[in-house]
């Protein structure tokens, strides 16, 4: 998708300052246009998006929004009329909303609809409505906010596309539909999804026992028919942010507040699951636990928040070694425990020794100073057909072994 703006508004000071908004938080190119002949003279198909005033100097009527939906142009209204009339004939066409010029929120409306745009442009949607005519005005909706729509006729059909398509991120239904209807449709993806993972609409008559039932099933949300296409834009979008968000949360939930690597919780359940994956294989790995040497002593000498960053600095260290598959946490307050996935050895050493080395190189400034610390590392060498209670005992074991033969080594247990 391209990524350059059009503003065509006759108010000057807000066309550039739109412009300028837009520049600054998206870093996206911008061009201002003050009337309708200069917004012709321009390359209109350049443009992702265009916002259009609804009153120029030379087009008073929307001339200017009927020759962007011409051109296929992404539009959306920008107006200081409030008339419910006007409106309403302009939502009927193709535009992709319809702002107020005069609302607090106009600025925060313009960047939004931009980000939500551009974050779910090929989105994949599962649209599954058996009436052909209101499947197209849905599908119309869609495609112009650029979702990758597939479209299906009933919940069969839409079970089908969801088994081929691991990426759907979104299905939206009618409750009546023949061979499976969107009630048992709902039950078999929540069998297999949370309103998380896959987001389900449910479009529907006026029906409040059959809207709670949906919802208390898991729908994320319940659509009234015949459809209004502001509202419908407004909810869909408000779902996908919604399930994003609640992901976003759930991933620092899983997060230790400190060091930013996974919690033991979190870091027991990736070994675990780790563990399984491997068990039909016979895959080898390292197991480890790194220590940082003398950091309650740090703590009490310099305070909490020297040793929390001492903490944040092997927790970097560690993670800059490391491959984006293998597993790092948190175990204890001073300890981390590292599983580097299918390696040998050899190399798993020279990878804890590199570790090793970074930590003891690395100062924090501690009152005016640079202070210096190291870290300790047990290592066990491990396969698919190693148990976890066993591995860790023998990490403990060995890294009490890299601590009492002096601190700052690695250890290993053959």
């Amino acid at each position: 998708m391209k990524s350059k703006i059009l503003i065509v508004d006759d108010n000057k000071m807000l066309g550039k300052l739109l412009a300028k908004k837009i520049q600054a938080t998206l870093n996206y190119e911008v061009d201002v246009a003050f009337d309708f002949a200069q917004a012709k003279e321009l390359s209109i198909s350049d443009y992702f998006l265009s916002f259009i005033d609804l009153c120029l100097p030379d087009a008073p009527n929307g001339e200017a929004v009927d020759f962007m939906l011409e051109k296929k142009c992404p539009t959306i209204v920008l107006t200081a009329s409030t008339d419910k009339t006007t409106k309403d004939n302009f939502m009927d066409k193709d535009i992709l909303d319809y702002i107020c010029k005069e609302s607090d929120s106009c600025v925060d409306h313009i960047i939004n609809s931009i980000i939500n745009l551009k974050r779910y442009e090929k989105t994949k949607v599962i649209l599954a409505m058996s009436k052909l005519n209101e499947r197209n005005e849905i599908k119309k909706y869609l495609t112009q906010r650029f979702f990758n729509v597939l479209g299906a006729a009933h919940g069969e059909e839409a079970l089908n596309y969801l088994e081929q398509n691991s990426d759907v991120k979104l299905i939206i239904c009618d409750a009546k539909m023949p061979v499976i209807d969107g009630v048992q449709l709902l039950s078999r993806v929540r069998e297999q999804y949370t309103s998380d993972d896959l987001g389900m609409i449910i479009l529907g008559d006026k029906d409040d026992g059959l809207e709670v039932d949906m919802l208390k099933n898991n729908a994320n949300d319940y659509l009234i028919k015949p459809i209004n296409k502001e509202l419908f834009n407004f909810r869909v979008n408000r779902c996908l942010v919604f399930m994003d968000n609640v992901k976003f949360l759930n991933s620092y939930a899983h997060l230790d507040f400190v060091s930013g690597v996974k919690n033991n919780d979190a870091l027991m359940e990736d070994f675990e699951n780790y563990l399984n994956e491997i068990s039909s294989k016979d895959e080898e790995f390292a197991f480890a636990f790194l220590d940082i040497d003398n950091l309650k002593t740090i703590n009490d000498e310099y305070g909490y928040n020297i040793g929390n960053e001492v903490i944040r600095i092997c927790a970097k260290e560690i993670t800059d070694e490391i491959k984006g598959k293998d597993i790092v946490g948190r175990y204890s307050a001073e300890k981390f425990c590292i599983i580097l996935k299918n390696i040998n050895q050899e190399r798993a050493i020279k990878i804890f020794s590199r570790i090793r080395v970074n930590i003891k190189n690395i100062g924090v400034l501690a009152n005016l100073d640079e202070l210096f610390f190291t870290a300790s590392i047990g290592i066990v060498f491990a396969n698919s057909k190693s148990s976890k209670k066993d591995l860790i005992e023998k990490a403990e074991k060995t890294l009490s072994l890299a601590k009492s033969n002096g601190k700052n080594r690695v250890e290993v247990c053959f």
